[in-house]
């Protein structure tokens, strides 16, 4: 069983991961981002407001203007991506809940900490990394094998 990422998760990611690895931190137009992932512009520029929102992201207006990473690539982690674009959940407040139901929602509680916590040690620079390590090159592809769909690689 996978755990899946919302459209908005998955391009965010694949956008902060583009910055990374292709811009060394450079500024990069969401137009140029768009294209090279296959993401609707309108859309990841949705996303871009979220991200530059949570400081993950920086905007530079003017011809050459753009997006930018906030910090190194090392320092963002992708727990903080997913809590910028997800969101916030309602916590429950259930007064008689079963015991069951209550067993279940710590069970899941407890899921979703080993999650946070393996989130919290993924960074973008580390997804860059691995896609040296696979030998990826290709702007267009850098993100591909992080949605399960198959590229030819340079």
């Amino acid at each position: 069983m996978a755990v899946k990422l919302s459209k908005e998760e998955e391009y965010g990611m694949r956008a902060l991961v583009d910055l990374a690895y292709n811009l060394d931190g450079g500024p990069a137009q969401v137009r140029q981002i768009a294209k090279r992932q296959e993401i609707p512009q309108r859309f990841l520029e949705q996303i871009f407001a979220k991200l530059r929102q949570a400081n993950v992201v920086v905007g530079k207006r003017g011809p050459r203007g753009g997006y930018s990473l906030a910090k190194d690539a090392g320092e963002i982690r992708l727990e903080e991506v997913l809590r910028a674009l997800r969101p916030k959940l309602q916590e429950d407040t259930r007064t008689n809940a079963p015991a069951l139901a209550e067993l279940i929602d710590t069970v899941w509680s407890e899921i979703e900490g080993s999650i946070q916590s393996t989130l919290r040690g993924v960074s973008l620079a580390n997804i860059c990394d691995r896609a040296r390590e696979l030998g990826i090159t290709d702007p267009a592809v850098i993100t591909s094998g992080m949605t399960g769909s198959s590229s030819t690689q340079n």
